[in-house]
C-alpha cells in the first residue's frame, strides 16, 4: 500500500512538470513574431497535451487560452501571405463567440490571481477587434449591405455580451431592413430575451457644441467624454421600458411567418407592459380578427353544397353541422378581437352571425 502511495505522488509530480514545460512551449510560441511550420506543430501538440493535463486552476485557464487562440497562430503563420479570405474563414461567429469568452476568462483570472501575464496585451486587443469589427459593420450597413451588416454587429455582441448588447439591437434592426424575416425573428426574439433588454441601460450625455443628447455605448465611455469636458448633464434610461415596443416587433414578425399562436401570444405580453399603447391594441386586434376569418375561409363554399343538398337529408344535416363547427372554431378568436375593439362594425356583423350559426341567439342579441 505505501509502494502504491509513493507511485501516486510521482506520477503527480511527474505530471505537474510537464503542465509547466507544455506552458513554456506554449508561450514561447505564442509570443513570436515568426511561426514556422515546426511551430504550429509543436503548439498543437503541446496544446493538446495541455488540455488533458491540466489540473490546477490556472493551467485550466490557460489550456483553454492557448486551444482557442491556434487558429490565430496559425494564421500569423502566413504572415504577408496571408489573405482576406485567410481572415475571414477565422473570424466566423463560432470563433469571435470563443475568441471572446476566452479573453474575459483569462483577463477576469489575470485580476483575481493577481498575476499579469496576458491581460495588458489582451485589454488592447479586445479594444481593437471590437472597434475594428464595428468599422466594417457601419460600413456594410452604410452601403445598405443591411444582411451582412447584421451577422457583424451580431459576431461583435457574442464577441462580448457583456459590454456589446447595444450590437444586438442593431443585428435585429439590421436583419428587418433586410426583409430576412426569419433571421429577423431569430434576431428579435434573441434580443427580447437579453440581459442587455430586460436589465441594461441606455446612457446619455448633452454635447456642450450641439447642444443634442449623445448616446453612449456604456456608462464608461459616457464618463470618458464628461471627463474629457465635451458632454455634460449625464442620464441614463431603463432598456427594459422599450420592451413592449420589441415585442410589438417580434409580434409582427411571428404573423408575417405564419407563426399566430406566437403573434398572439406576444402581443398578449406586450400590452400587459403597454396597456394604452394604440399600434399594439390594433395589432393585437387585427391578428385575432384575421385569425378568425382564415378559419372561415371554406364557408362560401360549405354553404353552395348546403344549398344543392337540400334533397338530400343527411347530407343536408352533415354540410350544416359541418359550418357550425367552422364557426365554433373561429369564435374564440372573435371574441378576443371584440374585446380589444367593441366599436369595429364588420366585427360586430360576423360574431352575431357566429353566435346566430352556433346557437347562441341572446350573445347575438346582445351585440349592439
Amino acid at each position: 500500500m505505501k509502494k502504491l502511495v509513493l507511485s501516486a505522488a510521482l506520477f503527480l509530480s511527474v505530471a505537474t512538470f510537464a503542465q509547466k514545460d507544455e506552458l513554456k512551449t506554449l508561450k514561447k510560441i505564442y509570443s513570436k513574431n515568426t511561426i514556422s511550420e515546426k511551430d504550429l506543430q509543436e503548439y498543437k501538440t503541446a496544446s493538446d497535451a495541455l488540455e488533458s493535463l491540466a489540473s490546477e486552476e490556472s493551467d485550466k485557464v490557460y489550456a483553454k487560452f492557448y486551444k482557442v487562440m491556434y487558429p490565430t497562430v496559425v494564421l500569423a503563420s502566413k504572415g504577408e501571405k496571408a489573405t482576406m479570405q485567410d481572415q475571414m474563414k477565422l473570424y466566423n461567429p463560432e470563433f469571435i463567440k470563443d475568441y471572446g469568452a476566452v479573453i474575459n476568462e483569462t483577463i477576469d483570472f489575470e485580476k483575481k490571481s493577481g498575476k499579469k501575464v496576458y491581460s495588458d496585451e489582451l485589454i488592447q486587443e479586445k479594444a481593437e477587434f471590437k472597434k475594428g469589427l464595428s468599422a466594417l459593420a457601419m460600413n456594410l450597413n452604410n452601403t445598405s449591405k443591411f444582411k451582412e451588416s447584421s451577422a457583424l454587429f451580431y459576431s461583435l455582441y457574442t464577441f462580448d455580451p457583456k459590454e456589446e448588447g447595444k450590437s444586438l439591437k442593431n443585428a435585429a434592426i439590421l436583419a428587418v431592413q433586410s426583409e430576412d424575416y426569419k433571421l429577423s425573428q431569430k434576431m428579435y426574439e434573441e434580443y427580447a430575451n437579453s440581459d442587455y433588454l430586460n436589465n441594461g441601460f441606455t446612457y446619455y450625455a448633452i454635447n456642450k457644441a450641439s447642444g443634442k443628447e449623445d448616446e453612449f455605448g456604456s456608462r464608461t465611455e459616457r464618463s470618458q467624454f464628461i471627463t474629457l469636458g465635451s458632454h455634460e448633464k449625464p442620464r441614463e434610461v431603463k432598456n427594459s421600458t422599450k420592451k413592449h415596443e420589441i415585442l410589438k416587433v417580434l409580434a409582427l414578425l411571428y404573423s408575417q411567418n405564419a407563426e399566430l399562436e406566437k403573434a398572439k401570444s406576444t402581443y398578449d405580453a406586450a400590452r400587459k407592459l403597454a396597456p394604452n399603447d394604440e399600434e399594439l391594441k390594433k395589432g393585437e386586434f387585427q391578428i385575432y380578427y384575421n385569425s378568425g376569418y382564415a378559419l372561415l375561409a371554406d364557408e362560401e363554399k360549405i354553404v353552395n353544397e348546403i344549398n344543392a343538398s337540400r334533397d338530400n337529408p343527411k347530407k343536408y344535416d352533415e354540410l350544416v353541422n359541418k359550418r357550425k363547427d367552422m364557426f365554433a372554431k373561429a369564435l374564440p378568436d372573435f371574441e378576443k378581437a371584440y374585446s380589444i375593439d367593441s366599436s369595429n362594425e364588420n366585427l360586430k356583423s360576423i360574431l352575431k352571425m357566429s353566435y346566430d350559426i352556433t346557437g347562441q341567439p341572446e350573445k347575438a342579441k346582445a351585440i349592439n
